[in-house]
């Protein structure tokens, strides 16, 4: 037992000892038995143990005489390095009478970096009985002294490129202009928003920039950034806007305009709200991805930068490096994007003037071919976008209908009207004779479908039939991705105009392909343009006979329907569509045209288009067939 061992009440054994061996024998026990010397471990553990937990009050109650920077030295250390967590461990205690040091090893986590580790040395000196930690900047790292800081220097690897089907890079490295406003030139708010979106900006990107601009008049704020090319056809509208500001820069650009404004995406100096978004290593200095898959994608392509812990004065001159952390570059992201099909697109689109879109999937796996959205504000209204599907929708009214056993040769009529509830509704198109559904659907009779889907189906069919083609779900295709909507009607003027397309349903050109694709192959199937992503919630089967039944129909339409003598090639199925809409009058028409040739299912659309679906949409696919 260690300790003070009391002597009164002890009965040692009798014995006779000289009287002054008695006395020293009375003054030495004690004293042996009472005294211990303190020791320095106890209070560099308690150090250590503060130093971890960013405890710079407890921290300083240990030290000998800190100075009046203790704390702010200790915490800016850690701020500017962004550490998330530390963990400081020791060596051996090597003590020389009132004198104590120990080897420490510092291991810092720090944001989004990584963590780094590096050494140096904890003194502690016994003032009064008590061991002390005898502080200095040299107890953070032996290169700092007094007066000096640490500084983090971060840099990004090589930005990872976006791959098409194959591999084939759908970026480039290449020149690029970056559109932002001054607050301090604005003049017009509302003049220079709209000069923004018409450039190509979406609406919440040019409100975010001028919002920002405001509280900061004399910062760059950054709106969207362009291609040179496209930069240099945006110049004359936009520059003499007062308040726009340029930047040129090199960077990652699309290999297609179509890409840059669609699937791909752009890169561009981070804003003020990315900024807050990303956190850190990103800084105020950062290029990040600004839409399309160089946005969600942002990290997996950035990578991890590097980091130099460097020691510097308080000019800013360094005079050490502490430690390095080695940068980890991005990952590459594959895209099933079949460039030369992506390319055909465009051209199909190029010189359109309305806002449009077009989608090819490849049908037997429903790999994403190609994407391609135009004059849409910056909007990917090809994947994303909500839109009534007008007679394109008789798809799946037909099969609704072949699930009930009526067939191409079932009978049917196409009055000019139709009224339901006291709704009265017109074919689009102009009329013929109808006597079959083959014919109804050939010429897109409204009226023939509405009479038939009111006299043998029932409201639970259309979302049920929708579901079967994988409208109504979830599109995981690694970009957002609208998958449609097509809610069971309310009433019997509601089941009409869902029968063909209108009312409450919303399809996007993507929904639309997967659709054209299932009638393609008889398999329905997600479309899918990332690789690797989350599949998505399976697949289903057409039966034999819906399959026959729409090909036939389908091929009606091209040959001697809606969509004849408008280029499309043999061997083309189609349906067009004619979409009504809005409150004006003439109500807003949207054109449609979705089909299949071979492998390839397509989806066509004109927003606003005045006109109808075949002499439309029709010219647009037969040149993107043409170029295949």
């Amino acid at each position: 037992m260690r300790g003070c061992v009391p002597l009164l009440g002890m009965s040692p054994p009798r014995r006779y000892l000289p009287p002054a061996v008695l006395a020293i024998t009375l003054i030495v026990a004690p004293l042996s038995a009472c005294s211990s010397s303190p020791r320095p471990q106890p209070t560099a553990s308690a150090y250590l143990a503060d130093w971890g937990r960013q405890d710079w009050t407890a921290m300083r109650a240990l030290t000998d005489g800190p100075p009046a920077d203790f704390t702010s030295v200790n915490q800016a250390a850690f701020s500017t390095l962004s550490v998330r967590q530390a963990s400081i461990t020791a060596g051996t205690m090597a003590t020389n009478g009132t004198a104590a040091s120990e080897p420490i090893t510092e291991r810092l986590t720090l944001t989004g970096l990584g963590a780094i580790t590096f050494s140096s040395t904890l003194h502690l000196v016994q003032q009064q009985g008590k061991w002390l930690v005898q502080w200095s900047p040299a107890t953070i790292t032996p290169q700092l002294r007094p007066g000096d800081q640490l500084s983090l220097r971060v840099t990004w690897p090589a930005r990872a490129p976006i791959l098409g089907a194959g591999g084939t890079p759908l970026t480039t490295q290449g020149p690029v202009v970056t559109i932002g406003v001054e607050g301090a030139r604005v003049k017009s708010a509302a003049s220079l928003a709209s000069a923004l979106v018409t450039a190509g900006a979406t609406a919440q990107q040019a409100s975010s920039a001028i919002t920002a601009a405001k509280a900061h008049p004399t910062f760059f704020e950054p709106v969207f950034t362009v291609s040179r090319s496209r930069y240099n056809q945006l110049a004359p509208a936009i520059y003499p806007i007062l308040g726009t500001v340029f930047q040129s820069s090199t960077a990652l650009t699309a290999a297609t305009p179509g890409l840059t404004s669609g699937v791909v995406g752009t890169v561009g100096p981070v804003t003020a709200q990315e900024l807050g978004q990303l956190g850190t290593p990103y800084s105020a200095q950062s290029v990040v991805g600004q839409t399309g898959l160089e946005q969600a994608d942002e990290r997996r392509l950035a990578g991890t930068p590097g980091a130099t812990v460097a020691v510097v004065t308080k000019n800013g001159a360094q005079v050490a490096t502490v430690t390095t952390l080695p940068a980890h570059p991005g990952t590459a992201v594959s895209t099933t994007i079949k460039e030369s099909v992506q390319r055909a697109a465009e051209a199909a689109l190029a010189g359109e003037k309305k806002s449009a879109a077009l989608v090819a999937l490849d049908a037997s796996t429903g790999d994403v071919l190609a994407a391609v959205s135009v004059n849409a504000g910056g909007f990917d209204q090809a994947i994303d976008g909500g839109f009534p599907p007008g007679s394109t929708f008789k798809v799946i009214t037909s099969t609704a209908l072949i699930n009930r056993g009526f067939g191409p040769q079932s009978a049917a009529s196409c009055p000019s009207t139709a009224t339901v509830d006291g709704e009265v509704f017109h074919n689009a198109e102009s009329e013929a004779p109808v006597s079959t559904m083959l014919q109804a659907f050939t010429e897109s009779c409204n009226t023939a479908f509405i009479n038939l889907a009111a006299g043998h189906l029932t409201a639970s069919a259309f979302p049920s039939t929708a579901a079967m083609f994988g409208l109504g779900k979830s599109l995981p295709i690694g970009l957002t991705a609208f998958g449609g909507s097509v809610p069971s009607p309310s009433d019997a003027a509601d089941l009409a105009a869902t029968a063909i397309g209108q009312g409450r349903v919303l399809v996007s050109p993507l929904g639309m392909a997967m659709v054209a694709a299932a009638a393609d192959t008889g398999t329905v199937r997600t479309p899918r343009l990332v690789v690797g992503s989350p599949a998505a919630a399976g697949t289903g089967q057409l039966s034999a006979a819906v399959v026959r039944d729409l090909h036939e129909m389908m091929a009606s339409v091209v040959a001697r329907g809606t969509a004849a003598g408008q280029g499309l090639p043999a061997g083309t199925y189609a349906k067009t569509g004619t979409a009504e809409y809005g409150t004006s009058k003439p109500l807003k028409i949207d054109a449609w045209l979705m089909g299949f040739k071979g492998n390839v299912a397509f989806a066509a659309l004109v927003v606003d288009s005045g006109g109808n679906g075949g002499p439309t949409c029709g010219p647009i696919v037969a040149r993107f067939l043409d170029g295949l």
